[in-house]
Order: C-alpha cells, then structure tokens, then sequence
C-alpha cells in the first residue's frame, strides 16, 4: 500500500490528485500537472497556497510553482516544476 498525504477537509477540491505520486513524476520528468479542481477563484487560491506549502515540506530540494485557472465554470490548480 502506498503512502497517501491527506488533503484537509477545509479545502473544497475536486479530483484531488494523490501527492506523492505528483511529486515523483515532477521530480522525474518536470513539466506541469493539474492537481485539483475548484469552484471558486477563492478556493483556487487557497488550495494553491497549501499545496506550496506542503511541496516544501515534501520535496525541499524540488523548485515548483502554483497556477489558478478558470475553464468550464470552475478553477483548475496546477503545479510545475522546471526541472528535467
């Protein structure tokens, strides 16, 4: 069974992607990958900030930055990394 990093119940999120596995493949190919969906702008915003936040802690040494969005009524969160 693989390890699973939890999203908090206070983020209203869609589609959550499991975290280590985005992680991995970051750190393995770079590139971007949309992590979650939200309804809101607000949500977006919050959820992206949290995931910064946990990417520090989960993989220090990997560069990633956080992008909101809009697209068929919701908010799309995606997570980059330039490396490769």
């Amino acid at each position: 069974m693989k390890p699973v990093i939890p999203w908090p119940p206070e983020l209203f999120v869609s589609d959550p992607a499991p975290l280590i596995g985005v992680a991995e493949r970051l750190e393995r190919k770079g590139g971007r990958e949309v992590v979650a969906r939200c309804p809101s702008r607000s949500d977006a915003d919050q959820t992206a900030d949290w995931l910064l936040d946990r990417f520090s802690r989960l993989a220090p040494e990997l560069p990633v930055t956080a992008t909101v969005e809009p697209g068929g009524g919701q908010f799309m969160v995606a997570l980059a990394s330039g490396r490769r």
